[in-house]
């Protein structure tokens, strides 16, 4: 049977990058085109762009650039048939990527954004751009999610300026990855409906081991922000922690971030990660899983039902925690 893909993220999301737009969640890799003038943005380019990676999943054509994704789903022939025909390429956007800035105040040792776009210069502003799409009603302003990634949004100037111009539309629905090192108050007008979630990289339980990832002394005060932030937000809090082979793989290390998750208290939920950036790249390398990491996985899971916290675990780290130990 003839098998044709659909690929949710591909139709409706505009990932803003420092050299151009994806239509995919990766940085790494994934559907795009490449813009060296973002004042010359045009909806028509990405819109023709957009429909020609889509109709090529819709013949059964998977783009290079997607090979070794888990995003993509395979139907039938049966199941695609009809909106083959009839359906149009999805050209409104619902989800929006803000990662076109790599400013950090830390320099953690797992992040892959210095490996993929070395400099930290921001080339553009992407508040005119917004602005824009909406003008030219690209955007689907009812189930429009935005999502911050990039560097730190504490290093982005125009970050205020841009939670005000998705609120002046309505906008309810944020994902925001920060590390917590300064405190942003706008952040405490987010989430009134418990849809948006904020995503902080604590990634230790004490002091010493934080100094080690993110090169700056600053645990104490991350762990304060987010007491903080916890008691005037309504969004949901989660408190995510990368493994880090020799660095905090460790029981003791693990249990001390599980304890100020359970002390700050509604945390929705805690996020175990791999640290696996450095494979990212490479094509059909199995990741060397060390054995002991689905002991760390299994200690959090049960530690989070015993305690009424939420567990997670992203997708990307599931697959590679499937296919198995190799030391």
């Amino acid at each position: 049977m003839f098998e044709s893909y659909y690929c949710e993220k591909l139709e409706k999301t505009l990932h803003f990058l420092p050299d151009g737009v994806k239509f995919c969640c990766s940085c790494a890799e994934g559907a795009g085109i490449k813009i060296s003038d973002f004042s010359k943005f045009n909806k028509e380019d990405i819109i023709k762009a957009k429909k020609k990676y889509v109709e090529f999943l819709r013949k059964g054509q998977l783009p290079k650039e997607c090979s070794g994704c888990i995003e993509y789903k395979k139907r039938s022939i049966k199941q695609r048939i009809k909106e083959f025909f009839e359906k149009p390429v999805e050209t409104k956007i619902s989800h929006i990527i803000v990662d076109h800035f790599k400013q950090c105040d830390c320099n953690c040792t797992y992040c892959s954004q210095t490996k993929f776009f070395p400099s930290k210069t921001q080339n553009y502003e992407l508040l005119p751009i917004i602005q824009q799409l909406y003008e030219q009603d690209m955007i689907d302003t009812e189930n429009l999610k935005v999502e911050f990634q990039g560097g730190n949004i504490s290093e982005l100037k125009e970050f205020e300026d841009l939670m005000n111009e998705f609120y002046a539309h309505n906008c309810d629905d944020f994902v925001i990855l920060m590390n917590g090192i300064k405190y942003i108050p706008i952040l405490e007008r987010i989430g009134n409906n418990w849809k948006s979630h904020i995503c902080i990289s604590l990634d230790a339980g004490t002091r010493e081991t934080y100094k080690k990832i993110k090169n700056v002394d600053a645990f104490d005060q991350v762990v304060e922000n987010i007491k903080k932030l916890r008691q005037h937000s309504k969004a949901q809090i989660s408190l995510k922690y990368i493994i880090i082979k020799d660095v905090n793989d460790n029981i003791e290390e693990l249990e001390k971030f599980l304890n100020i998750a359970r002390e700050i208290g509604n945390i929705e939920p805690v996020h175990l990660e791999i640290d696996y950036n450095n494979t990212l790249l490479a094509k059909g390398i199995k990741f060397e899983v060390p054995k002991h990491y689905y002991e760390l996985f299994k200690i959090a899971e049960n530690y989070c039902k015993e305690n009424d916290l939420g567990y997670k675990v992203f997708p990307y780290t599931q697959h590679i925690l499937d296919q198995g130990y190799s030391i």
